[in-house]
Protein backbone atom coordinates (compact mmCIF):
# COMPACT_ATOMS: atom_id res chain seq x y z
CA UNK A 1 0.00 0.00 0.00
CA UNK A 2 1.53 3.30 -0.91
CA UNK A 3 1.89 6.06 2.03
CA UNK A 4 -1.17 8.41 0.18
CA UNK A 5 -3.26 5.33 0.11
CA UNK A 6 -2.39 4.46 3.76
CA UNK A 7 -2.74 8.22 5.08
CA UNK A 8 -6.25 9.09 3.27
CA UNK A 9 -7.32 5.22 5.18
CA UNK A 10 -6.17 6.83 8.46
CA UNK A 11 -8.18 10.11 8.31
CA UNK A 12 -10.97 8.11 7.22
CA UNK A 13 -11.02 6.05 10.48
CA UNK A 14 -10.30 9.09 12.93
CA UNK A 15 -12.62 10.97 10.95
CA UNK A 16 -15.82 8.46 11.61
CA UNK A 17 -18.29 8.82 14.65
CA UNK A 18 -18.18 6.47 17.48
CA UNK A 19 -20.48 4.30 17.87
CA UNK A 20 -23.54 5.54 19.85
CA UNK A 21 -23.77 3.87 23.51
CA UNK A 22 -27.35 2.84 24.83
CA UNK A 23 -28.39 5.24 27.23
CA UNK A 24 -26.96 4.56 31.15
CA UNK A 25 -29.66 3.17 32.70
CA UNK A 26 -29.84 0.08 30.12
CA UNK A 27 -25.81 -0.46 30.37
CA UNK A 28 -26.70 -0.63 33.70
CA UNK A 29 -28.96 -2.61 34.19
CA UNK A 30 -27.29 -5.49 31.68
CA UNK A 31 -24.44 -4.80 33.71
CA UNK A 32 -25.75 -5.85 37.34
CA UNK A 33 -25.52 -8.69 38.93
CA UNK A 34 -26.37 -9.07 43.00
CA UNK A 35 -26.01 -12.11 45.21
CA UNK A 36 -26.58 -13.06 48.59
CA UNK A 37 -23.55 -13.53 51.11
CA UNK A 38 -22.51 -16.11 53.02
CA UNK A 39 -23.78 -13.37 56.15
CA UNK A 40 -27.48 -12.90 53.96
CA UNK A 41 -25.98 -10.05 53.08
CA UNK A 42 -26.78 -8.74 49.65
CA UNK A 43 -24.00 -7.94 47.42
CA UNK A 44 -23.86 -6.19 43.85
CA UNK A 45 -21.46 -5.91 40.96
CA UNK A 46 -22.01 -3.29 38.22
CA UNK A 47 -19.97 -3.34 35.09
CA UNK A 48 -20.94 -0.80 33.01
CA UNK A 49 -19.57 -0.48 29.88
CA UNK A 50 -15.51 -0.52 29.36
CA UNK A 51 -14.21 1.65 31.37
CA UNK A 52 -16.82 1.46 34.78
CA UNK A 53 -17.30 -1.38 37.50
CA UNK A 54 -18.20 -0.95 41.11
CA UNK A 55 -19.27 -3.23 43.63
CA UNK A 56 -22.11 -2.24 46.58
CA UNK A 57 -21.98 -4.60 49.62
CA UNK A 58 -24.00 -4.60 52.09
CA UNK A 59 -26.97 -3.46 49.81
CA UNK A 60 -30.28 -2.40 52.38
CA UNK A 61 -27.98 -2.40 55.09
CA UNK A 62 -27.22 -0.04 57.73
CA UNK A 63 -23.96 0.92 56.24
CA UNK A 64 -23.56 0.06 52.49
CA UNK A 65 -20.28 0.43 51.38
CA UNK A 66 -19.17 1.10 47.69
CA UNK A 67 -16.27 -0.28 46.21
CA UNK A 68 -15.33 1.44 43.27
CA UNK A 69 -13.33 -1.29 40.72
CA UNK A 70 -12.67 0.77 37.83
CA UNK A 71 -13.71 4.77 36.48
CA UNK A 72 -12.33 5.52 33.78
CA UNK A 73 -13.89 9.30 33.40
CA UNK A 74 -12.00 9.77 29.71
CA UNK A 75 -13.80 6.33 29.15
CA UNK A 76 -17.82 5.68 27.86
CA UNK A 77 -19.36 5.38 31.31
CA UNK A 78 -18.03 6.82 34.53
CA UNK A 79 -19.70 6.93 38.30
CA UNK A 80 -20.39 10.53 39.08
CA UNK A 81 -17.98 11.52 42.44
CA UNK A 82 -21.45 13.03 44.22
CA UNK A 83 -23.26 10.94 45.85
CA UNK A 84 -27.00 12.31 46.36
CA UNK A 85 -28.46 10.51 49.72
CA UNK A 86 -28.69 6.59 48.84
CA UNK A 87 -28.55 7.22 45.45
CA UNK A 88 -25.37 7.02 43.04
CA UNK A 89 -25.14 8.61 39.41
CA UNK A 90 -23.72 6.64 36.28
CA UNK A 91 -23.20 9.37 33.39
CA UNK A 92 -21.57 9.21 30.15
CA UNK A 93 -17.80 9.64 30.27
CA UNK A 94 -16.16 12.22 28.52
CA UNK A 95 -15.75 10.03 25.81
CA UNK A 96 -19.04 8.54 25.59
CA UNK A 97 -21.15 9.28 22.36
CA UNK A 98 -24.83 8.94 23.04
CA UNK A 99 -27.29 8.57 20.47
CA UNK A 100 -29.14 11.71 19.01
CA UNK A 101 -32.31 12.81 20.50
CA UNK A 102 -31.49 10.01 23.66
CA UNK A 103 -33.63 11.30 26.51
CA UNK A 104 -31.84 9.87 29.82
CA UNK A 105 -28.55 10.98 30.11
CA UNK A 106 -27.76 8.99 33.59
CA UNK A 107 -28.44 6.61 35.69
CA UNK A 108 -29.18 6.61 39.34
CA UNK A 109 -28.62 3.09 41.66
CA UNK A 110 -30.53 2.89 44.14
CA UNK A 111 -27.58 1.91 47.97
CA UNK A 112 -31.18 0.94 49.65
CA UNK A 113 -32.35 -1.67 46.72
CA UNK A 114 -29.16 -2.53 44.37
CA UNK A 115 -31.52 -1.32 40.94
CA UNK A 116 -31.17 1.13 38.56
CA UNK A 117 -33.60 3.81 37.93
CA UNK A 118 -33.82 6.52 35.15
CA UNK A 119 -34.68 9.16 37.93
CA UNK A 120 -33.47 10.49 41.20
CA UNK A 121 -36.88 10.65 42.05
CA UNK A 122 -37.64 7.29 41.71
CA UNK A 123 -33.77 6.25 43.01
CA UNK A 124 -34.79 8.00 46.58
CA UNK A 125 -37.51 6.80 46.70
CA UNK A 126 -36.83 3.21 46.58
CA UNK A 127 -37.25 0.86 49.57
Amino acid sequence: MNGKLAAALAGLVLAAPARALEEPYAAVVRGTRCDLEADASLTCRYRVGAGLEFVLRRVGGAAPRLEVIRDNREGDYTLDPVRHGTCLFVRFGWTGNPAPGMEHQYATVSMVNGLAYRSLARCAAAR
